[in-house]
């Protein structure tokens, strides 16, 4: 009984991680008016959309396109910046040989290619997982590390 009561208390603390880890999601109602247009103006194919708060006036829409793609925009009084997320089966070799090149042991979070201002590039959000059971594991010594449209190593950022 003792057991069973221990593990209950463990399934329902990595229950509460887990959401607690999620973000700060928010309806479309609470987003700034001239977001919203701007979105359904530049996304008027969008599925199963998600706005996230991610400071006090920058917003992200994530949302599957017509094609299936992974496509999200951030909004901010600086501008809108756009993302194409890659699959995992889509990653290019010279980005992840390069990872493990700069930081062996590193896995890939999220991959996308990053449209501000009419310049593309490759964003690579990475890291390590750490913790004690498959579903309570969490992302350390995340980096951000930039690449051009070739491949080509720009520079990464320590988060």
């Amino acid at each position: 009984m003792k057991k069973i009561f221990t593990i209950a208390l463990m399934v329902l603390f990595a229950q509460t991680v887990m959401f607690a880890q999620s973000g700060k999601s928010v309806a479309d109602k609470d987003v700034p008016e001239r977001y919203v247009k701007d979105f359904q103006r530049l996304a008027s194919d969008a599925e199963n959309v998600e706005w996230f708060m991610v400071d006090t006036m920058v917003y992200d829409a994530s949302y599957t396109n017509s094609n299936g793609t992974r496509t999200a925009y951030r909004f901010s009084p600086r501008g809108t910046e756009t993302r194409w997320y890659v699959e995992e089966k889509y990653y290019p070799h010279a980005i992840t040989s390069k990872l493990q090149e700069l930081h062996p042991g590193y896995k890939i979070k999220e991959l996308y290619a990053l449209n501000v201002k009419n310049k593309v590039t490759y964003q690579v959000l990475a890291g390590q997982r750490k913790g004690f059971l498959f579903f309570a594991k969490k992302w350390k010594h995340m980096r951000l590390l930039n690449f051009e449209t070739n491949y080509k190593f720009i520079d990464e950022i320590e988060l």
